[in-house]
């Protein structure tokens, strides 16, 4: 009878360190916590979306939405493409009682140039001592300072 006590409690001891070894380990898709900010001539973009793709598409790919010009995210280490679109919402200048009603009275309007998003050669690496960005975005489409542009 003592001897099923101890297989069991040794049973229960094995469980439970399964159990917090895994807890212990996080996440391991290779993923990293990114953040920083999309401002359009010095303002933060209201809403919009990143998107990071592997150049050597070798991981996944990250990225997500963001508000109010701040963004946080997971990617994976390494070069990655990027595409930014960015949003800002419209009131129409005369809308009917039933579109005011419906909630239909705004429009979203494209503020960011292809040349960030749909034509982007925007590249950053990504290292875990490098990972925030800030994306100082201009209507001419320049490449913002410290981000290089592919090829």
């Amino acid at each position: 009878m003592v001897t099923k006590q101890i297989v069991k409690a040794f049973q229960v001891i094995a469980i439970l360190g399964i159990v917090v070894g895994l807890v212990g380990c996080g996440p391991s898709d290779g993923m990293m916590d990114i953040n920083g900010t999309v401002t359009m001539d010095g303002e933060p973009v209201q809403s919009g979306s990143i998107t990071l793709t592997p150049v050597d598409g070798s991981s996944k790919v990250g990225g997500g939405t963001f508000e109010d010009g701040t963004f946080s995210t997971r990617a994976a280490a390494g070069e990655m493409a990027v595409q930014i679109r960015g949003h800002e919402i419209v009131k129409l200048p005369n809308p009917t009682k039933e579109q005011v009603e419906r909630g239909l009275d705004t429009e979203r309007h494209e503020i960011v140039p292809p040349a960030y998003n749909s034509a982007s050669k925007l590249r950053i690496k990504i290292s875990p001592e490098n990972t925030t960005f800030d994306f100082a975005l201009t209507k001419d489409g320049k490449v913002p300072e410290g981000m290089s542009a592919g090829n």
